[in-house]
């Protein structure tokens, strides 16, 4: 997630989409006052932190797992907490009513049958993880998949300027980025993009139940995007 103040706009990450590459290619290019949520590869850089508030309990949280489980990233204690996959609705309430209607919001979105592939090899194969078959996932309630909606959506209302599509990331990317007068150089770093692992057509990952499960979860993509299953 960034805010930034410098060329005026709020990126919303949503998942498998690119939104690693995005931060470390926009990082260096950020004010020092910018707001930019931290990566595991961008921990030692010089890009701009200021996601978390300026007291002592804050800074501490930052470092501790035993807090972060005991406390609520959300609880006033901390103060202007921000994290990777923030909701727009929770930066609307942190950044206020003024920072959020005059700076560009945006987010990226993808194909949902293709996400939810990516995202369950993504977990099986990039982290290693002992899942069941791909139908037992989607099927199956204790899993999670990545409903991004719930991250730029109030309800039945799309909270963004822009959604765009992840299918033409380089392209629209570029074109965000002379709109916005970011001086962006075409380059875009790799991040995350080694484990995809989708060998076959998504489509063969699919039968009836799961494809309508997933028809079901992002109803509201589906709607926004125009997306359809043999796309």
């Amino acid at each position: 997630m960034i805010i930034s103040h410098r060329y005026r706009f709020i990126f919303i990450k949503t998942h498998k989409t690119a939104g690693s590459s995005m931060e470390m290619a926009l990082g260096p290019l950020c004010a020092p006052d910018d707001i930019i949520t931290p990566m595991e590869s961008n921990a030692d850089s010089k890009i701009p932190r200021n996601y978390h508030g300026e007291t002592w309990l804050s800074s501490r949280y930052a470092k501790s797992r035993w807090l972060r489980k005991c406390l609520d990233r959300h609880s006033p204690l901390l103060g202007k907490w921000y994290y990777e996959h923030m909701p727009a609705t929770r930066v609307r309430e942190l950044v206020g009513e003024e920072i959020w209607n005059s700076y560009h919001k945006f987010c990226f979105e993808r194909h949902p049958w293709r996400k939810v592939v990516s995202y369950y090899n993504w977990k099986k194969f990039g982290q290693g993880r002992k899942l069941p078959s791909f139908r037992d996932y989607v099927l199956h309630k204790t899993h999670r998949l990545p409903l991004d909606a719930r991250l730029y959506f109030e309800g039945e209302e799309n909270m963004m300027d822009e959604v765009l599509d992840f299918h033409d990331f380089k392209s629209s990317f570029a074109g965000l980025c002379e709109r916005l007068k970011i001086p962006y150089d075409g380059n875009m770093p790799l991040e995350k993009t080694n484990i995809t692992r989708e060998l076959v057509d998504y489509r063969t990952y699919y039968d009836e139940e799961t494809l309508a499960k997933v028809a079901e979860s992002y109803r509201r993509e589906i709607a926004l995007m125009g997306y359809q299953f043999d796309a």
